[in-house]
């Protein structure tokens, strides 16, 4: 037993599968890695692994790694988009191909996936030795009428930009003389649905962009008419964070002006009013939606074994079950018996460890997957933060340094940990960009 679980990350060569269809043949006998994704797993794994022992290819919709807790950021303007985006391809490696595509079917019977340029919108097969799927999640809408058609989103640099530009347009169009106090009063209502730690921070973000940039440049604004609003539908905002830091958050928004409104459900919404579950209707200029995730077209599709939540089910190894080839790790897959949070830290600490696996030579033992919890870290404004970790518990303007300096030493690369610190110079001598393009 043990020595085929030794076997099951470096196989010896001379068996292994190669691209079909139109990609070409290999030209050697290296295993080959397939890789699903180029997230925080993905990345991480992908940085690394030894690729000098296996040919890599890397199949994605994107071309870059996001560091996502910085998202909310750039939404704002306070980081400029491409300070957090990566491209993959600058992770020199040997061996290592990126395929700008998206997978749309794994047939662990042949070893193969089925894809689809996202250029061209031809499809094509690749076949592999080790699949590793990393695909993360999409937003979980709860099939709520209105959500997908109206509300925008928060997970890509193409969301973030949109709802930067929807932001400047709503003053823009509350600032025309035209434009009547009802009309005014709803283009500058901001309604936030999820108290999760993105909704908090987006909240945070952008109640501090109004207040210490929009108000001196959108006079005809007032601000007893901007209204920010985050709806939770628990009784909680920061349902993993401490009470008493949970507290001062609360605390912080009030004092701030954004309204916290928990047992808030949606119910339905509309292109100007969110209906919540007792009747209350909120009207609003922009709707930002997180309140959660679910699982993606292609993991709901799979006939690979799932959880109840509808994740990849894999052993501590990290290993999809009945499938000792095909690995899942993130927010797409969840170790049986070990339930983890869907966060970054999660992923990249799976990405490395899978990597260091592989990285072994055979003989050696394999070790299970062990979560290392180092804290929790969230932005709620005005040079405010919360940090929790297991011994200490602190927020305040303290907690805001580390928070930055925690984030900037995760960057992915040396030039983002240069971008970064010079765009958080940038918006604190000259404040964040207005211009709409």
């Amino acid at each position: 037993m043990l020595n085929a679980t030794k076997s099951l990350f470096r196989p010896l060569k001379g068996s292994f599968l190669n691209y079909t269809g139109k990609l070409g043949e290999a030209k050697t006998t290296k295993p080959r890695i397939v890789i699903l994704g180029c997230g925080w797993g993905s990345y991480a794994f992908l940085k690394k692994l030894k690729t000098h022992d296996y040919e890599v290819t890397v199949i994605s919709p994107r071309n870059h790694f996001l560091f996502t807790p910085l998202l909310a950021s750039t939404s704002v303007g306070t980081l400029e988009f491409r300070s957090i985006a990566e491209p993959i391809r600058n992770t020199i490696k040997e061996n290592f191909n990126y395929l700008q595509a998206a997978c749309t079917e794994i047939n662990p019977t042949t070893n193969t996936i089925s894809c689809v340029s996202t250029l061209h919108k031809k499809p094509f097969e690749v076949q592999y030795d080790k699949l590793i799927i990393g695909v993360g999640a999409t937003n979980n809408t709860f099939g709520i009428p209105g959500v997908e058609k109206y509300a925008h989103f928060l997970k890509e640099l193409d969301q973030a930009r949109t709802i930067r530009k929807k932001i400047i347009e709503c003053f823009e169009f509350a600032s025309l003389p035209d434009c009547s106090v009802q009309e005014r009063e709803r283009l500058l209502s901001f309604v936030v649905v999820g108290g999760g730690p993105t909704g908090v921070e987006f909240a945070a973000e952008l109640n501090d962009f109004f207040l210490e940039d929009l108000t001196r440049f959108f006079p005809n604004a007032p601000v007893n008419e901007v209204k920010i609003t985050l709806l939770e539908a628990s009784g909680k905002i920061l349902s993993a964070f401490d009470e008493k830091l949970v507290k001062k958050a609360l605390l912080n928004f009030k004092t701030s002006g954004v309204n916290v409104q928990t047992h808030s459900g949606v119910k339905d919404v509309s292109n100007e009013r969110v209906l919540l579950n007792d009747g209350t209707e909120i009207p609003y200029g922009l709707l930002v939606w997180s309140t959660g995730n679910k699982p993606i077209q292609l993991i709901n599709e799979s006939k690979l074994e799932k959880d109840k939540h509808g994740r990849l089910l894999t052993d501590g190894y990290l290993r999809v079950k009945s499938h000792p080839n095909i690995f899942a790790f993130g927010d797409c897959g969840q170790i049986e018996g070990t339930p983890l949070p869907a966060t970054a830290a999660v992923a990249q600490q799976q990405g490395l460890y899978l990597a260091k696996e592989f990285n072994k030579d055979p003989s050696e033992v394999l070790s299970p997957f062990k979560f290392h919890f180092l804290g929790m870290l969230v932005n709620i404004g005005r040079h405010n933060s919360l940090f929790q970790t297991k011994v200490i518990d602190f927020s305040g303007f303290f907690a805001f340094l580390s928070w930055r300096s925690v984030y900037l030493t995760r960057l992915g690369s040396i030039r983002a940990k240069f971008q970064v610190p010079f765009d958080w110079t940038r918006t604190l001598l000259f404040g964040r960009d207005i211009s709409q393009f």
